[in-house]
């Protein structure tokens, strides 16, 4: 009888449905009992906990979710698992292009060779997924656009504006917003207003919530709460939810670990 159902029972069967929903395959349960027969008790926890608990969880979309996990696997150097979580973001909504985006976003924070490691990780994913959807041999590499070109000056202003809006601050000038933080930066004020600004967080490749969630995501893993005290308030401007941010700390208790969520969610508690 239904009345007879364990609670631990209903867990697992919401973590083979999650994984069904991240890997498309038509039977889950022979994918769990690989995992358990592997892992023991870790493998049982996966399940149960990351899949049962975490991943079943209806306050954030699966797309959400899976941007916030790339985006931690990627901070974390973690290659050997993100090539399943591509494929599963893929089955969650993500285009390719915004998959690739985040890995680009990665490099403001975790700097290029992790970064351009990430990107190749989600690259022979994609490739396949390409080949699968009949649009390129799955051997052939794809040949991506380059980044657009702006002037210095058009960098600066459109830095100074990214800038002004996740603080919550008016339009400043841009020379003006350069000379209040050169002195505390040195060169890191210059070229980081233009690139980190001016060219990477203003590409329309990814909204700038879910470039919000990346980047709360990443300063998590890390460990970082002066930037999270920036950052975190940011991504509400940008339309992230307090319980959007409550469910990403959830989700990085799993992917990063419990001290690390801990910390970051009295953060978020602040708000």
């Amino acid at each position: 009888m239904q009345d007879d159902i364990k609670d631990y029972e209903i867990r697992r069967n919401k973590g083979l449905e999650s994984i069904k929903a991240l890997s498309g395959a038509d039977n889950p349960a022979a994918l769990a009992d690989h995992i358990i027969a592997d892992d023991g008790a870790l493998g049982s926890y996966a399940l149960d906990f990351v899949m049962g608990d975490v991943w079943a969880r209806k306050e954030l979309s699966g797309r959400d979710r899976s941007v916030i996990v790339l985006s931690i696997l990627a901070i974390l150097h973690q290659t050997n698992q993100l090539p399943f979580y591509t494929g599963g973001a893929l089955n969650h909504g993500l285009t390719p292009e915004e998959i690739r985006e985040v890995m680009t976003h990665l490099s403001l924070y975790a700097g290029f060779p992790r970064a351009l490691d990430a990107m190749a990780a989600v690259n022979s994913v994609l490739a396949k997924a390409n080949g699968a959807n009949g649009k390129k041999a799955s051997n052939d590499k794809e040949a991506l656009p380059p980044a657009e070109q702006f002037t210095d000056e058009q960098r600066m202003a459109t830095g100074a504006e990214v800038l002004a809006r996740l603080s919550g601050g008016d339009a400043t000038d841009p020379q003006e917003l350069l000379a209040s933080i050169v002195d505390r930066l040195g060169p890191i004020a210059d070229i980081g207003l233009k690139h980190g600004f001016g060219d990477a967080w203003a590409r329309p490749q990814l909204s700038r919530r879910d470039r919000s969630l990346v980047t709360v995501s990443i300063l998590t893993a890390l460990g970082r709460g002066a930037e999270l005290e920036i950052h975190i308030p940011g991504a509400i401007r940008h339309g992230v939810t307090k319980v959007e941010l409550e469910e990403l700390m959830l989700t990085a208790m799993a992917y990063a670990g419990a001290p690390l969520a801990v910390e970051a969610m009295q953060i978020v508690n602040q708000q």
